[in-house]
């Protein structure tokens, strides 16, 4: 399974897609690891460069009194839960790569093109 950045995952925000393409690269260096080593490397870039996006799309919907902010918020932690099962599947070396694309996969586009894009067109309409 290939993941790749697609113009139509862009929500019109310039920063927010700035950080969509980088959690794409993220996940493409991710599944791309091809050890132990890397992949624990991969994962930890992964997760620090989550966590800071999501704390800025969170702040962003706070400010903006975003009415969805808790469900949102939750596949948010969705994925923090799923980065922390891969990265003890990674210290098993039990990680099934295959699901591992296909949950980063449908993470970030189900994500990105549903939930982001509702916030974007809510950021729209408080522009």
């Amino acid at each position: 399974m290939k993941i790749e950045w697609h113009d139509s995952y862009a929500i019109g925000n310039q920063e927010i897609d700035t950080q969509h393409r980088e959690l794409f690269h993220k996940a493409i260096v991710l599944l791309e690891a091809k050890d132990k080593a890397g992949l624990t490397d991969a994962v930890m870039g992964f997760f620090q460069y989550v966590r800071d996006h999501f704390t800025h799309e969170e702040e962003l919907m706070r400010h903006l009194k975003y009415p969805s902010i808790n469900e949102h918020m939750q596949e948010h932690d969705d994925l923090v839960s799923g980065l922390n099962s891969i990265a003890t599947g990674i210290a098993a070396e039990t990680l099934d790569r295959n699901k591992l694309a296909v949950f980063l996969s449908d993470w970030l586009t189900d994500h990105i093109g549903h939930s982001d894009a509702k916030l974007a067109a809510y950021l729209k309409l408080q522009n």
